[in-house]
């Protein structure tokens, strides 16, 4: 039995249903945009639920299961942003990176060889290259390109990390975003160069606006994470922020959205330890300073 006869086992479709999906699945997506920085536009290529199920399948089944490089912190289960900024504390200098494009820069040829090397049946990784792309790219907008951007990446990840740690200098990737640290400056002109050639070669190309050589005299940020103190932080304006809106709606008694605010609180706390304890003792101090004022009130 090859692959694709396990895999049609496993979904519990029926042939003829999967393969008519696979076919015809550019036919299956709808194309919007979202806002993006600047007045830019991002596009968002999503496919209709159907094929979301069997990719989402294909993704919790197989593709979350291989093991992707130590150093990626995006789209992989207890990894994050926070992790990500760790590997860079108390380091002179840092070089982020922005790939241009990233998602539609990967084809489907490169999705189609990357899982022919996992699965050996050249039959399934064609069709799962078919299932999972795009007009030919991995779309921004399928619950599958995250994970398949990360195996397709994987190495050019293992070259790059061999060159860093042969020139001690610390690298780490959140998605299309790289971060290299050093504790010498001219190092890291170096490496820019060396992963500029070698990101050409494979077809993708830097976002010259958005590289950042960076040191320690301002504030330094890594993929939303503040450094500077030794330890990760989030943004004191978003906490400013957060500390106002909670002042209103104890004290002022005004309307605010509290699932927004829930979520910003858990995830500074996903940075910060300690942060949801200081919110805590933040609204019991406003809530001991609105009872004061009743009872100023009715006296």
């Amino acid at each position: 039995m090859n692959q694709f006869d396990k895999f049609i086992i496993e979904i519990g479709l029926t042939r003829s249903a999967l393969e008519n999906f696979i076919t015809f699945s550019d036919a299956h997506y709808n194309t919007f945009y979202i806002p993006k920085k600047k007045g830019k536009l991002r596009i968002i290529d999503c496919p209709n639920q159907n094929i979301k199920a069997i990719q989402r399948f294909f993704l919790k089944k197989y593709l979350n299961k291989i093991e992707v490089n130590k150093r990626v912190n995006g789209f992989v289960p207890n990894r994050g942003i926070k992790r990500n900024a760790l590997f860079h504390i108390k380091k002179k200098y840092l070089l982020t990176i922005d790939i241009k494009d990233f998602f539609p820069s990967i084809s489907q040829k490169k999705v189609f060889n990357v899982l022919l090397d996992l699965y050996s049946d050249k039959d399934f990784a064609l069709k799962m290259a078919k299932l999972c792309t795009y007009k030919k790219k991995l779309p921004q907008g399928a619950p599958t390109s995250p994970a398949l951007s990360n195996l397709v990446f994987k190495p050019l990840d293992d070259e790059i990390m061999k060159y860093c740690n042969s020139e001690m200098v610390n690298y780490s990737r959140y998605a299309d975003d790289l971060t290299f640290s050093s504790d010498n400056k001219s190092t890291l002109q170096y490496v820019y160069k060396f992963v500029n050639d070698l990101l050409y070669s494979h077809g993708y190309n830097i976002n010259c606006s958005k590289t950042r050589y960076l040191s320690g005299k301002g504030q330094i940020s890594i993929t939303g994470v503040y450094i500077n103190s030794g330890k990760p932080k989030v943004s004191k304006k978003l906490k400013k922020q957060i500390r106002a809106e909670l002042h209103q709606y104890i004290i002022n008694g005004k309307d605010v959205n509290i699932n927004r605010i829930s979520g910003y609180i858990s995830f500074i706390n996903s940075i910060e330890d300690d942060y949801s304890k200081k919110v805590e003792l933040y609204v019991g101090k406003l809530r001991r300073k609105k009872r004061m004022q009743q009872s100023f009130i009715n006296f």
